[in-house]
Formats: C-alpha cells, structure tokens, sequence
C-alpha cells in the first residue's frame, strides 16, 4: 500500500471547480494500491505575485514535514512553479516530486523539444528560471500565454462561453510553441491541466499535450518503489544536505513558533542523535 499525500498551492474555498474535478481525477490515474490525500495551503488566494506565492510556501513545507511524520510515503506538489520544492526535500527522507520539474522531464521523453503554455503572463519569468535550475534550456522551444487569470479560467468548467474562450486562447498559444518547433506542449499549470482533461483536449495539430497530473501521480509512485527496493531517494551530498538534528532542536523550536509550524515543532522535540 503506498500513501500520497498531494498539495496545491491553492484552497478548496477558491476553487469550486478544480478541486473537485482534480479530486475524482487523481481516483483514476492512481494505482489500485495508491490512497492519495489532497490538500491546499492555509491562504492559497492563487495570486500572481510571488511575495505572496512565497508566504503559501509556509504551509507547504509543514505539510511535507507533517507527510512524513504521519507515515505518508511521498509527497507530490501540485503546481507547476514547484514551490518550495528544493527545501522540502532538504528536511524529509521521503521522495518529494514537484509538478514543474516532473512535467519537463518528462516531456523530454516524449519528445526532442517542449513548450510551455500558463494562464497568465506574469508566471513567464518563473518558468524561464525553472527551466534553466533543470538544465533544460536547449530542450524549450518557447513559453506561451493564454492572458487569463486562475480565478477566471476555474470559472471556465462551469461556464459554456468562458469554457469556448479559453479553448480558443490555449490552442492559439499551442499553435504559437508548435510554430517555433516545440513537439510536444505542456499545459503549465495543475488548474490547466485538469480544464483540458475536462474538456477532452488532448493533442494539438498532431502534437501531444503532457499531462503533468498523471506524469506526476505516476513519478511519485515510482520513487516510492524506488526508495522502497534501494534504501532511499534524495541525495544528501550537497544542494539537498539535511540539517543535523541538533540545529533543528537548537534553531527549529523558535521558527515553528514564530511561523506557526506545528510539524517543525515535532521535528525539532525529536531526540537528538548528533
């Protein structure tokens, strides 16, 4: 039996159409023996602006912490910026898989060269940065928008006209990456990802969509098995070094209070062994 537990960088509240949708979804790729557990983040007002993107990343992290501690055996973030995806995996032992890098990766399988098309302009220069931090620039053909908001196009399930607009924007912003040489297209983003499930939309003009929901469910079970039969998953050498257990009891005990982290807290009340 393998235990998930999968976040996303928004709140039920604030996504009456994708978190159901995206719910049901995830019963059906997984696998028979994998429960999966979806949850958001404290505010999760899916805002633009990376100041407030990067306060969400407080109730990320403490969700992968509280992951392991609760005996989950992965943790899959859900959003294609990957936040706090790097520090996460600094602190649990557990495999931690983010949407963004699972999607290119995978991407790199299907094709020689991949596109990345988001919601709204503003996440571009993130995407720019992700994409150099995997070494994938050589493989990105371009990154396209469809100049729409994530409250707007959640509103897209549900509403007949707004759902023929974003159609029409996402396949303008396909054909856009395909005439720049992309051959296979990303939908940047776990809310675009389930809108074009939702629809039937799978390919564009011969070239296929990546399905990053899937890609990512299945990578995460498959780091699972990998830790399973070989000990462990994440490298401890360098960029992912884990603190001693000793600065997280010294250091740890005062950010769980002061950032209101409760699973820090546990963590750092762990007997010291160094």
């Amino acid at each position: 039996m393998t235990r998930i537990l999968y976040l996303s960088m928004s709140r039920e509240e604030y996504s009456p159409n994708y978190f159901p949708f995206l719910r049901s979804y995830l019963e059906q790729v997984k696998s028979p023996d994998t429960t999966i557990d979806l949850r958001g983040t404290r505010v999760g007002l899916i805002d633009s602006y990376r100041f407030f993107e990067t306060l969400d990343w407080i109730s990320i992290l403490d969700s992968v912490l509280d992951a392991e501690q609760q005996g989950y055996d992965a943790v899959a973030i859900g959003n294609i910026l990957d936040p706090a995806l790097r520090e996460a995996r600094s602190m649990v032992d557990i495999p931690v898989l983010g949407l963004g890098e699972t999607s290119m990766l995978t991407s790199c399988m299907m094709g020689a060269t991949f596109s990345l098309v988001g919601v709204n302009p503003w996440f571009g220069g993130r995407f720019e940065e992700n994409v150099a931090k995997y070494g994938l620039r050589n493989r990105l053909s371009s990154i396209e928008c469809m100049g729409l908001t994530p409250h707007e196009l959640d509103a897209c399930f549900s509403d007949e006209d707004g759902r023929a607009r974003a159609i029409e924007s996402f396949t303008t912003a396909a054909r856009a990456s395909l005439d720049k040489g992309a051959e296979v297209v990303v939908p940047a983003g776990g809310r675009l990802t389930a809108f074009l499930n939702a629809v039937g939309i799978r390919e564009v003009d011969g070239a296929p969509l990546l399905d990053g929901t899937v890609s990512l469910v299945a990578a995460t079970e498959a780091a699972v098995r990998i830790r399973r039969q070989s000990g462990s998953f994440v490298s401890r050498r360098r960029l992912y070094a884990r603190a001693p257990q000793a600065s997280i009891a010294r250091a740890g005990a005062q950010y769980a209070d002061d950032y209101n982290l409760p699973a820090l807290r546990r963590l750092a009340d762990a007997p010291t062994e160094d």
